[in-house]
């Protein structure tokens, strides 16, 4: 797995880290309507505890060699509302993000839907 997306410039070198893909992944994901949450399930709550939140958002990006992304993303989705294309439209959000503000290709973008919420 590589940690970081680079490229040269005239200027000097520009690194994307995989902590800001996830960040994107995650904002991406949560800007869709009937999305409650991303869940990051046992390993966040833990994470959550003791302080540390790299790894623990519920996203996991891994960078393949060919400019291309594979992203996971667990979701919460709201009650009531049509689950695949919830997660249909977490999948295109995500794409969109990641193409506009890294360049990068999704190769993969696979939606767990973890859990059903009632809104209130």
């Amino acid at each position: 797995m590589i940690a970081e997306k680079q490229a040269k410039t005239d200027l000097g070198r520009i690194k994307i880290h995989t902590d800001a893909i996830n960040s994107m992944a995650l904002i991406a994901a949560k800007e869709v309507e009937g999305v409650v949450g991303v869940s990051s399930g046992a390993v966040g709550k833990l994470c959550k505890f003791l302080g540390v939140d790299s790894n623990c958002s519920g996203v996991k990006v891994d960078l393949k060699e060919n400019n291309e992304v594979d992203i996971v993303v667990s979701i919460v989705v709201e009650y009531g509302k049509d689950v695949p294309r919830v997660a249909h439209q977490v999948q295109e959000n995500i794409r969109q993000a990641i193409e506009k503000m890294t360049g990068l290709i999704p190769a993969n973008i696979d939606v767990k839907v973890k859990g059903i919420e009632r809104v209130k």
